[in-house]
């Protein structure tokens, strides 16, 4: 069964993240935040791997914090990828360029 990570999860990841590394903290949009999480438990995609992918395109695009919205949307879908036993294994150069190439073109493809 597929675990799923909780909005006190996503706060948490969110001050901690802001706590190291800058930032405005705070929540913009409760409502954006519990939609991106919900977003994968709808039954629509059919990989665990399409679940991830829709999480972070929903954190990304919703911006449901005030600021940090990038990394706490990487630190939750990597969380929730090692919970349901997945890893990323790519560097951290690596995922930084590739979210930054898809957050400026808008280029999320669940495909």
């Amino acid at each position: 069964m597929t675990e799923y990570v909780t909005t006190a999860d996503a706060l948490f990841f969110h001050k901690q993240l802001i706590d190291r590394y800058g930032g405005a903290p705070g929540l913009r949009d409760a409502g954006a935040l519990e939609s991106a999480l919900h977003r994968p438990q709808t039954g629509y995609y059919d990989t665990l791997v399409h679940e991830a992918a829709a999480l972070l395109e929903s954190l990304v695009q919703n911006h449901p914090c005030v600021d940090g919205n990038r990394r706490v949307a990487f630190a939750v879908v990597d969380v929730f990828l090692r919970i349901n036993g997945y890893s990323i294994t790519a560097d951290s150069k690596a995922i930084y360029d590739h979210m930054i190439k898809l957050v400026e073109a808008r280029a999320f493809d669940l495909e």
